[in-house]
């Protein structure tokens, strides 16, 4: 007899755990399927810092702005797109005259001065005719100094980090994709 009388408590036991699991695993998903807001981008490595930044670049160059030309949104990002005539090469093969898109994620940044010269770390839209490089780096953006220079050039001689390749997967803790993992992140040419 008494095991008739368990029975029922036991499936109810058993119904309440496992509604709170389906009500606990529904609030958990709701958390990953909502989408980034505006002013978020995912990336696999710390853009607010110089060796972060650097191992996912094409090119590192200190550059002066010669114009401010627009602002646009590109591949859904406001962007302020800039004519960066190129001083001296850190990393990568650019030269002369580029545009260079810059935005921060958040949708800070300060609009960058005309002949002032600052530390660029980049990587090719598409389209580098039209939309020229992106600037990855999303720290704050300083006029070139001795200071800044020094980190920079101690982050331009990091191994560039390859697709697949996560900045922390050099020692087998970590696998995760570097291109592709920033919304932001333009598509390599």
């Amino acid at each position: 007899m008494r095991q008739k009388k368990t029975a029922p408590v036991a499936v109810a036991a058993g119904a309440v755990v496992a509604a709170a699991l389906v009500v606990g695993g529904w609030f958990g998903y709701q958390q990953w399927t909502e989408p980034v807001g505006g002013g978020h981008a995912l990336r696999g490595y710390d853009a607010t810092s110089p060796a972060g930044t650097a191992p996912h670049t094409e090119n590192v160059f200190t550059g002066r702005v010669a114009a401010f030309e627009e602002r646009r949104v590109v591949e859904g990002w406001t962007q302020d797109v800039y004519r960066i005539e190129v001083g001296s090469v850190l990393r990568g093969t650019v030269r002369g005259t580029v545009r260079v898109t810059y935005g921060r994620d958040d949708g800070t940044a300060d609009r960058l001065r005309e002949g002032s010269t600052y530390v660029f770390a980049t990587h090719a839209w598409a389209d580098t005719v039209k939309d020229g490089h992106a600037q990855l780096y999303q720290g704050e953006m300083r006029p070139v100094g001795d200071a800044v220079l020094a980190v920079w050039r101690e982050a331009a001689g990091l191994p560039v980090v390859s697709d697949g390749e996560s900045a922390s997967s050099r020692d087998g803790t970590v696998r995760g994709r570097s291109r592709g993992s920033s919304v932001l992140m333009p598509e390599p040419v």
